[in-house]
């Protein structure tokens, strides 16, 4: 019998070599029975090693299916009208795109400055006060004795946590997702999931962890649940419980005045109390709402800044300048019931950038272990991505938080 490859040699196709070629490969096709055309039509498109870029074997397969006399089940492997007939020989290769259905941004962890940690726990020191002296102690009388006094310090640290994240695929999936001929790796798949889920839950501790605040078990109370393997996020130490009650974060609670309002309010107090309030982080919906509530105002629709490479939103003004907003989709941010009237509520966090960082051991980005495969006799190929990661938030008087009804 003639090989069909021999019509891939020849690159004419009024070759007279080319010409013989194929009525030898049509008058075998006519001998062979349907599950002999079957067979070969289904090696010819699957088979990667048989390439045909000139598709002469698709006019080929054409000029057969319209001979005369050719037999009604050798037409019938080559349509591809119903179940029964040549669709089984469509090769049906899965989408090359994968559709992800998850939140997979996160400006608030992109957003916030990294910069190394100086031990075990971050320390740093603050100064709580200028002056041990009184109102007006600096005023003295013509020959009087200048007054001695000393500054206020306070020595904070903020722990460093360590996040970690393990994946694998058997060598078994790798070699049977390759030649299927999907476009993907399925490793690469699992480390990029695997890049997502931590950036989510450090997001998530940004805005909700409870290092602090025990006993907590309830994500529906300000405290948020304790878990002493995380850091303190916003909602802790700008709120009014516990170990932060005397932390002075400017507290608004959304009433009589509109959103916005309530924004400018809460950093004109940040202000006053001598911070720069530059950056509020809101879910979604709340920037939905800010955005419908000023859709008339041009000066709030045109003044628009990037939050992070590719992604823009509005500022706002208030009494000493711009608050950028930074919209955080999904449930990093979340509900809880007000303390005073256990309503339910969402925050809208305003913090001063120049004592926010996100401070790191060992790397500033996450990083990557490749376990070697069969080491403990399993065939997989596994890997392990970590950081160490902590939040500071030094000056928690110049932050505040306004509270929405939800």
């Amino acid at each position: 019998m003639a090989n069909p490859a021999m019509l891939r040699q020849v690159q004419d196709p009024n070759d007279l070599n080319y010409k013989m070629a194929r009525r030898q490969i049509i008058k075998d096709l006519m001998k062979m029975s349907k599950q002999e055309v079957g067979e070969l039509l289904g090696y010819m498109a699957i088979n990667p090693d048989f390439k045909d870029e000139s598709k002469k074997s698709v006019d080929m397969v054409r000029e057969i299916y319209n001979l005369q006399f050719a037999p009604p089940n050798l037409k019938g492997i080559l349509d591809s009208t119903s179940g029964t007939t040549g669709n089984v020989l469509i090769r049906q290769d899965l989408e090359p795109l994968i559709y992800r259905l998850f939140v997979d941004e996160f400006p608030a962890w992109d957003r916030i400055v990294k910069l190394s940690s100086n031990g075990l726990v971050h320390a740093a020191t603050q100064i709580t006060s200028v002056s041990s002296g009184s109102a007006y102690s600096s005023f003295i009388s013509e020959l009087g004795t200048a007054p001695y006094e000393t500054s206020a310090y306070n020595r904070a640290t903020w722990p460093i946590a360590v996040m970690s994240n393990g994946r694998g695929v058997s060598i078994k999936e790798i070699a049977a997702v390759a030649q299927g001929g999907a476009a993907y790796n399925p490793r690469e798949l699992e480390e990029e999931s695997a890049m997502v889920k931590l950036a989510s839950d450090a997001q998530l501790a940004m805005m909700q962890g409870n290092a602090t605040n025990t006993p907590s078990a309830d994500a529906t109370t300000e405290k948020g649940i304790y878990n002493a393997l995380v850091f303190d996020g916003f909602r802790a130490v700008t709120g009014s419980v516990g170990a932060f009650s005397a932390n002075g974060a400017t507290q608004v609670d959304q009433g009589s005045l509109n959103m916005l309002e309530s924004l400018q309010n809460c950093s004109n107090t940040i202000a006053q109390n001598g911070g720069k309030p530059s950056l509020c982080f809101l879910d979604i919906t709340s920037k939905g709402l800010l955005d419908t509530e000023q859709q008339n105002n041009r000066v709030y629709m045109e003044q628009t800044t990037e939050i992070v490479p590719g992604l823009s939103a509005n500022q706002f003004q208030y009494a000493q300048g711009k608050v950028t907003l930074c919209p955080i989709p999904g449930t990093s941010i979340g509900s809880y019931l007000r303390t005073s009237d256990s309503k339910s509520v969402v925050d809208m966090y305003i913090v001063d950038e120049t004592g926010i960082k996100i401070r790191w051991l060992y790397s500033e980005t996450w990083t990557v272990l490749q376990i070697p495969s069969g080491v403990d006799g399993v065939l997989s190929d596994r890997i392990i991505i970590f950081g160490l990661y902590g939040l500071q938030q030094a000056k928690p008087l110049f932050s505040g938080k306004v509270r929405r009804l939800a």
